[in-house]
This record gives C-alpha cells, sequence and structure tokens, in this order.
C-alpha cells in the first residue's frame, strides 16, 4: 500500500492549490491539439496545447514505461529465486508458478487514485485483447483510526472488482518484527500483538490504539508526528504485501515527481539524507526482523561470547525472502497532471469524484508556521516551484534518482558496503526505527564533532496495572533523523 504520498509517504498525500492543476485554455480560437491535431487543444501540457484524450495518453505512457521496467525485474528475481530453489530442492519439482502479485498502497490522494485507474486501464486492455490479466493487483488503504470506515474505499472496490481492497489500521503496526520496539524503549509494543488470543481480541485493539495516541501525544513537534506516521505506514504497507501465503511480487506507491522531491528534501532537512536511495529509488528492499527470542542465546554455541554491547540487542535478519521490489511507477508526472488526470479519467464519472474532497480543496492561507511539519511546507514550496518553474522540480527526483546505495546488494551476502566489514552484522547497518541503512560513519555526519555516539541508550519498559517498572537499558543504534524525531 502507499504517497507522501504519505505520511506522509507512501499512503497519505498533501494536495496543493486547486489554481496549480494544468493550465485550461480560455481564448476564443483554440488552437489544435499538438499532438493529434484534430481535436482542439483545451489542456497546457508542459508548453504544448493539447486535448484530454492526448493528455490522458501522455499520462498513461508515463506509467506503462516504469511498469515495463517493473516487469522485467520481477522477472528477473523470479528467475534467481527458482534457481535458488534448483540448488535446494532438488528432488521436489519446481514451484508452483503463479501470475505476478502486486500490492497497491492507496492514500485517497490523487495521485495513487490515478495509479489505480491507469492499472485497471491496463488490465482492461489485455483482457479485451483475449489475453489473460498481466498481474493480479491488491489495494490496501492505510487508515488513522478504527472507528472511521472510508466509505471511498467502498466506493472504489465497487469500480475496480478485479482488483482486492481492504483497510488497515495504524495501530496494527504495534509488535511488527520491522521495528526494534524494545531498542526504542517500548517493550510493551513488541508483546502486544503476541500476547492476543480471540477471548482478548478487543481488549488488546483498544490497548494498543491507546498506547500509540499516548506515544504521538508524548512527541515533542508536528514534524514529529508526521514523520512517525509516514514510518508506521511505510511498515505497515510492506508488512502487509510481504504476508504469507499471498507474499506479492511488488509494492507500488503512487508518489509522483513533485511527491518524491518534496520527500528529497524533507527527509534532508530531518537528518535521514544518508537513506534517500533506499526511500527513492526503485528496487529492492530489504524488510528486517528485530527478533529477541528466547531460543537465540539457547542456540548459541558455548565456546562464543556476544560483545558487552550487544548482549541484549535484537538481532536485525536480513535476506532475499525478507526483500520486496518497492516501485513508483508515476514517478515521471507532476502531481497536478495527476491531480488534472483525475477529473478526466474514469467512467462513467471521473475517478476524482469518488476522492474524499478533502484532497481536492484549496490549501488554506497560512498564518503561523508553528504548527507546519517540515512536510507541509515542502508541500507549500513545491505547488508554487511546480506551476512556474516544473524543471526543477523534476531535477530535483531525478538527480536523487542518480544516487547509488552504497550497499543493500553489492555483496555477496547483499550488504556490502563502501569502507565497511562484510562480516559486520545487519543489525549494524540498520536503523531500528526507519530500517533504512545507517551511515558509515554513525551520527558524527550530521552532529558535527561533538563526538556523539551513535548508538542509542534505551530503557525498556512494561507496564504492570497501570505503574511503569524499569526492567533493562539497551543500546540500539537509530539513525540521526529518528533519534530527532521520537526525543522527549
Amino acid at each position: 500500500m502507499a504517497s507522501s504520498t504519505s505520511p506522509p509517504h507512501p499512503a497519505s498525500e498533501a494536495i496543493p492549490p486547486t489554481n496549480t492543476t494544468t493550465t485550461i485554455a480560455t481564448t476564443t480560437t483554440t488552437k489544435p491539439c499538438a499532438k493529434c491535431r484534430s481535436q482542439p487543444g483545451t489542456l497546457d501540457s508542459r508548453g504544448q496545447l493539447v486535448c484530454p484524450s492526448c493528455f490522458q495518453k501522455f499520462i498513461s505512457q508515463k506509467c506503462i514505461k516504469q511498469i515495463g521496467l517493473l516487469n522485467k525485474d520481477v522477472r528477473s528475481s523470479s528467475s534467481q529465486s527458482l534457481s535458488a530453489y534448483h540448488s535446494t530442492q532438488k528432488n521436489s519439482g519446481p514451484p508452483q508458478s503463479s501470475s505476478r502479485r502486486y500490492f497497491l498502497g492507496l492514500s485517497l490522494g490523487p495521485s495513487s487514485a490515478a495509479l489505480l485507474e491507469l492499472l485497471n486501464e491496463n488490465v482492461e486492455y489485455q483482457v479485451s485483447r483475449k489475453k489473460n490479466p498481466p498481474f493480479e493487483l491488491s489495494v490496501v488503504h492505510r487508515e488513522r483510526e478504527r472507528e472511521k470506515v472510508e466509505e471511498c474505499v467502498k466506493r472504489l472496490a465497487g469500480r475496480y472488482p478485479r482488483f482486492e481492497f481492504r483497510v488497515v489500521y495504524l495501530e496494527e503496526v504495534v509488535g511488527l518484527g520491522s521495528v526494534d520496539w524494545e531498542g526504542l524503549g517500548l517493550g510493551d509494543f513488541a508483546t502486544a500483538s503476541s500476547s492476543t488470543t480471540e477471548n482478548d481480541a478487543t481488549t488488546t485493539t483498544s490497548t494498543t490504539a491507546s498506547k500509540l495516541r499516548r506515544l504521538f501525544d508524548n512527541l515533542p513537534s508536528t514534524t514529529s508526528r508526521t514523520d512517525l506516521l509516514r514510518l508506521f505506514t511505510r511498515h505497515l504497507l510492506i508488512a502487509e504485501a510481504c504476508k504469507p501465503p499471498n507474499k506479492c511480487h511488488a509494492l507500488l506507491l503512487g508518489s509522483s515527481t513533485t511527491a518524491l522531491a518534496e520527500l528529497t528534501l524533507s527527509e534532508t532537512a530531518k537528518g535521514r539524507g544518508f537513506s534517500l536511495p533506499w526511500q527513492i529509488n526503485d528496487g529492492v528492499l530489504g524488510v528486517p526482523s528485530f527478533s529477541s527470542s528466547p531460543t537465540s542465546s539457547s542456540a548459541r554455541p558455548a565456546n562464543s561470547s556476544p560483545t558487552s554491547s550487544h548482549t541484549n540487542k535484537p538481532k536485525a535478519k536480513t535476506s532475499e525472502d525478507q526483500g520486496i521490489l518497492i516501485y513508483h511507477p508515476l514517478r515521471d508526472a507532476l502531481r497536478k497532471e495527476l491531480v488534472t488526470f483525475t477529473k478526466l479519467a474514469g467512467e462513467p464519472t471521473p475517478i476524482a469524484e469518488l476522492l474524499p474532497e478533502t484532497d481536492l480543496t484549496t490549501t488554506a492561507a497560512v498564518v503561523s508556521h508553528k504548527d507546519l511539519s517540515i512536510e507541509e511546507v515542502m508541500v507549500r514550496y513545491f505547488a508554487d516551484v511546480e506551476e512556474n518553474y516544473p524543471s526543477i522540480v523534476a531535477n530535483v527526483a531525478r538527480t536523487t534518482g542518480k544516487l547509488m546505495r552504497l550497499f543493500g546488494g553489492g555483496g555477496a551476502d547483499g550488504v556490502e558496503g563502501v569502507g565497511g566489514d562484510a562480516s559486520e552484522d545487519d543489525e549494524e547497518r540498520l536503523c531500528g526505527l526507519c530500517s533504512m541503512p545507517l551511515d558509515e560513519f554513525g551520527d558524527e555526519r550530521w552532529k558535527g564533532e561533538l563526538g556523539e555516539d551513535s548508538y542509542r541508550d534505551a530503557a525498556v519498559t512494561v507496564e504492570d496495572e497501570g505503574e511503569k517498572k524499569m526492567t533493562k537499558t539497551t543500546k540500539q543504534r537509530i539513525c540521526y533523523g529518528c533519534e530527532r524525531s521520537i526525543r522527549v
């Protein structure tokens, strides 16, 4: 599941003022479309007057190009998995073949809605040619509160019957293994989901929701709350996409060029610039598993001795089976173009009419910047830049796309880094909150010469009848951006 799309990104999209949509020509003598020359040009698309039909084709081609690259990556990864399977299961025959299965994060904004419409058009076109559907699609929307069920999700499900729709709730992030809850001082979050039974499911749901609310209420700023919401949404979408037995081949996010540019500057401002290649670029992203299984210590050989700084630290394990392809098929389209597309595309009514009204309303004027998050500041900034200087927006996203991942697929074990020790544990390379790789030199790049240790003391607490009791102190390495977000 999702954009800036959201959150923060990939599932929550902030929308610029409606005056940033593609300009509609108002001259009395309309010129013909610059592409087909047969219809009047009523839309200004990147300096050319085009008709609505050609404009929709232009957006569709942008998406189809990226889907083609995605299909190649899926075939490549499937071939590697098949080779690995034959090397370990020689006498069991090949695994069951299946069609490609993709997972779409839906934020109910124009970008992710446009991607949904384009994917449906692709499937319908193939079916009309007497071919099998090119892929299966699961669409997931992340909702903040369980009591709020989005009616528009039901309307979209009726509009696209070929796809599977479902809603996940933010509280479901509690207990996910991709977050090192104990290392962050939230040990009760780690055990919340594992202790759930059918009898106390309702009680557990209420408890986890209240814990999550307290966590957000204790954060120091609006930026921190927005940042954590985006990270949790990303964890939820990846967890749903990787959930067996129907693990998806790829997670699709509806982030536009504008959303990727906003994410680039906001993440850099928050101190996560090092992780941009993993957040912005398309490709395989490893999914860590911070496990603190009681059998892990007993399974350790008798002659081995853990280091003093990692005795109580859960291991972050990654493997090919725990990785997932993440793609942004609309990375070459501007947000204002997608807003216009949603107003034109779809039958019998444009898809924009099925979306929440708040997603297409004008952004209110700013009286005070005190309660604005960094993400909201970036949205307002790029809304103006996108309207007057669209090439600058494209250059930001394109330049970030050229950044290379220093590790995460370069070595035999998939985690070789530049200047790093190939034998270093995976946990040394991954942040316990955002799961992004850490800078080899720690936080010194961002904190200057203060000499602060990149390891953070985390006091693990448990609640007993409403009273918190300190149990132990562990060391967890987190990135500078996450440390600034969760500081209290």
